[in-house]
C-alpha cells in the first residue's frame, strides 16, 4: 500500500509532495483507510486465535466466538459453543502494521501478534465488543478469490457436536432431604 491523498483534488492541482500526502507510517493514515461510514475495531490476538500470523492487513477473515456456559443445568454437551458472529471483515492493521511491510513505530517482525484491527459498521463495531466479553474470539481468513456468503444462517456448534463422548442429558440432580409438612385445609384436620 502506497500514500494517499490528504484532501480532495481538483484536475489540475499540483501535489506538493510530501504534504500532500499520507504514507503508511503518519498520524490520520488509519482513518484515511477506512471505508466511508466504517469504523476500525481492535481485537486481541495470540498465535492460534490470529492464525499464527498468516494474516495481513487487507485480508478479508471471519470473527468466530467461543464461549463456556456454566450453570447447574447445563448439560455438557451445551458447556462450550462456537459461531461465527460476523463474516467477510476486512483487516486493516495488524499489531501497528497498517499495510504490509509499513508500521507505525518499530515492529519485531518475529513477535506474535497481539492485535487485528478489523473494518466494520459502527453496529458490528458494539458486537464485536460485547462478544469480547462473552468469550474468545478466533479470526479465520477467507479464500481470496471468494465472494460473500451472506446468505450462509449462523449456526451454532455445540460442545456435543464435536465429541460424541459427552452425555447429552445433565446428570441427574441430587436426592433432595425429605422432612415433614403440615398441610391445612380449612375446617378440615391437619394432614402430615
Amino acid at each position: 500500500m502506497g500514500g494517499l491523498i490528504r484532501r480532495p483534488r481538483s484536475a489540475g492541482d499540483v501535489l506538493r509532495l510530501p504534504g500532500d500526502a499520507l504514507r503508511p507510517s503518519d498520524h490520520g493514515f488509519l482513518a484515511a483507510v477506512l471505508s466511508p461510514g466504517t469504523r476500525a475495531v481492535t481485537v486481541g490476538v495470540d498465535m492460534i486465535s490470529g492464525a499464527a500470523g498468516l494474516i495481513w492487513p487487507g485480508d478479508r477473515v471471519d470473527l468466530i466466538l467461543t464461549q463456556t456456559l456454566d450453570g447447574p443445568d447445563v448439560s455438557p454437551s451445551r458447556k462450550v459453543a462456537a459461531e461465527t458472529v460476523l463474516r467477510d471483515i476486512r483487516v486493516i492493521a495488524i499489531d501497528q502494521q497498517i499495510a504490509q511491510g509499513a508500521t507505525n513505530g518499530a515492529v519485531d517482525t518475529a513477535t506474535v501478534a497481539k492485535t487485528v484491527t478489523l473494518e466494520v459498521s459502527s453496529s458490528k463495531a458494539e458486537l464485536i465488543q460485547v462478544a469480547t466479553r462473552l468469550g474468545r474470539l478466533s479470526l479465520t481468513l477467507r479464500a481470496s478469490h471468494a465472494g460473500p456468503d451472506s446468505d450462509t444462517p449462523q449456526t451454532t456448534t455445540w460442545a456435543g457436536d464435536v465429541s460424541a463422548a459427552l452425555p447429552a442429558q445433565p446428570p441427574p440432580p441430587e436426592p433432595a432431604t425429605v422432612g415433614s409438612v403440615r398441610v391445612f385445609q380449612g375446617a378440615v384436620a391437619d394432614k402430615e
